[in-house]
């Protein structure tokens, strides 16, 4: 996977550069910069404590989407779109948000793009 084609990397130039981003027609894909990604796609972003659990493309846009809305109302929202297990929490959402925005590295957190594959690769080996 080219950082062209990786969700998380076109979300954050995306993101950083101000270009639109959309949901498709049917709402099952987000549309950034002209390249449509289902919005279930898995990202390089880990969740907290975790070493092979990465958050949705969906859940890392709804956390930046909705990043001034109030704790209750990000996760109505974040219910109301299906994340009910998989959202990025609102302790967690600041830290998403900054890295998006450029404000933070969180290198323990992004999994580098050719550490991804072999990340998973090895998930998918064990017996």
């Amino acid at each position: 996977m080219s950082s062209q084609t990786d969700p998380l990397i076109a979300l954050r130039q995306a993101i950083k550069s101000k270009t639109n981003i959309t949901y498709s027609s049917d709402s099952t894909q987000l549309v950034i910069a002209g390249i449509a990604f289902p919005k279930s796609s898995s990202t390089r972003y880990r969740k907290p404590g975790a070493t092979s659990d990465f958050y949705s493309l969906d859940a890392v846009y709804l956390a930046w989407l909705l990043k001034d809305a109030p704790g209750a109302e990000y996760m109505k929202q974040a219910r109301e779109r299906g994340l009910g297990v998989g959202f990025v929490s609102v302790t967690e959402r600041k830290h998403v948000v900054d890295w998006l925005e450029g404000a933070s590295s969180d290198q323990d957190r992004v999994v580098p793009l050719t550490g991804m594959w072999n990340h998973r690769l090895k998930w998918l080996l064990l017996p």
